[in-house]
């Protein structure tokens, strides 16, 4: 190449290289000066996070300084457990929006004690399952459990519900905890984001929003059974070192089987360290992901998945058959939320009649709330006098719970000197 050609060649390099050098400072001191206090923007109805997303946020990190401090002081009501992921602790109450709650020497919701062998002559059943199990938004006097056992003298109703709870957790919570007090009947709640937890171990993949961010075990499916897989952090001190100094470690111990784990979203990359080649990766990750993400569907969608759908019959029948092995006799109770309840009064089917039809087929028993508070709504499309702000069923909506219950149990044969009308 002659000299004069070489020369322009390399002015030309050089001026591209010191454009693009340009270019890069630019969108670098750009996105800097958007994002280098904040991690999420608005944009258009839209939230954009910067990838990758910590693991554990700022306010996470705050409420689990707090969490540490008071189960350091023996304070907390919910408490980190090895085994469960977070059960509550006994002998301790706390008063959270109004709301008054308790737990006993054992750490099921009472004021009362219960002895290992229920007393002659008495019918003890034990409650397991999620935040619908324990009543939460309402005070123990009003809650369906504390009501149902209070029908009648020859009752006991142990709530060992647990609010958050996958069917998986409330299951180990029997297996390990409740099974030694001997119970005649096991109620078994399934409320109808179940679904979802049970193929979720770390929650904030599934609810982003979670101020109490722990894992928890999940069971996979092992040929025509299930194999557990244990909770992976035994200590909140080691889930917590792990999470803010080797995500890469935490995501390996916690993604491989849980099924809302977007791991590139959380993955960190040598580059990150540049703020333009966090927001390019941002973008790209948002169109090749846009509508698609796992985290962000619904859980109405989930019952489309097959997957969630046969983890979920699967756990429900082996807690089942559990229970009757144990020699007591089981049934799932199927707590619906008031669009449900809408929905079916207006005469659409609930989306989980097919999970229901599954479990007979099965032969498990199925009580499903959902009649019964429509039933007792006498022919109202108003739902809202069932419900507490927070979601659940408040006083009037546990009131149904207990009747409903109470009815299934006569209907059912399983308790005896029942009224002929109830």
């Amino acid at each position: 190449m002659p000299p004069s050609q070489s020369s322009r060649w390399l002015r030309f390099v050089s001026q591209v290289a010191g454009i693009a050098l340009i270019t890069v400072v630019l969108l670098e001191l750009s996105t800097r000066l958007v994002w280098m206090q904040r991690e999420c923007l608005l944009l258009q109805d839209r939230t954009l996070c910067l990838l990758p997303l910590p693991i554990l946020n700022a306010e996470q990190r705050h409420v689990l300084d707090i969490f540490e401090q008071r189960e350091r002081e023996g304070k907390n009501f919910d408490q980190f457990d090895a085994i469960l992921g977070w059960s509550i602790r006994p002998n301790s109450s706390v008063v959270e929006e109004g709301t008054p709650y308790e737990s006993n020497e054992i750490g099921v919701r009472a004021i009362r004690s219960y002895a290992p062998t229920p007393p002659p002559g008495v019918t003890r059943i034990a409650v397991f399952g999620p935040s619908f199990a324990y009543a939460d938004d309402v005070a123990l006097s009003d809650s369906w459990p504390y009501l149902l056992e209070n029908s009648r003298p020859d009752l006991e109703v142990m709530n060992w519900g647990v609010g958050g709870y996958g069917t998986d957790q409330a299951f180990l919570r029997y297996m390990t905890q409740g099974a030694a007090y001997n119970p005649h009947i096991v109620i078994i709640v399934y409320e109808e984001e179940n679904l979802r937890r049970n193929v979720n171990r770390y929650r904030p993949f599934v609810h982003p929003e979670t101020k109490l961010p722990l894992t928890k075990p999940v069971f996979i499916p092992d040929g025509e059974g299930l194999t557990l897989l244990e909770n992976p952090f035994r200590s909140l001190a080691t889930l917590r070192h792990t999470a803010l100094e080797n995500p890469s470690h935490f995501l390996d111990q916690v993604c491989p089987h849980d099924f809302f784990c977007v791991r590139e979203r959380y993955e960190p990359l040598p580059t990150d360290r540049l703020f333009s080649s966090r927001v390019l990766r941002t973008l790209a990750f948002e169109i090749r992901h846009r509508g698609t993400l796992p985290h962000l569907t619904s859980w109405q969608d989930s019952y489309q998945d097959p997957f969630q759908v046969e983890v979920t019959l699967r756990l429900l029948t082996l807690f089942a058959q559990t229970v009757q092995q144990n020699g007591a006799i089981p049934f799932v109770m199927v707590c619906a939320y008031r669009p449900t309840f809408e929905a079916y009064a207006a005469g659409d089917p609930p989306m989980y009649q097919e999970l229901i039809a599954q479990l007979h087929q099965r032969g498990v028993p199925v009580l499903d709330l959902t009649p019964e508070f429509v039933a007792a709504n006498q022919g109202s499309a108003d739902f809202t006098g069932y419900f507490a702000p927070g979601g659940h069923y408040n006083e009037a909506g546990n009131r149904v719970v207990s009747r409903a219950v109470l009815k299934y149990l006569c209907r059912e044969k399983m308790l005896t000197g029942c009224p002929s009308q109830l």
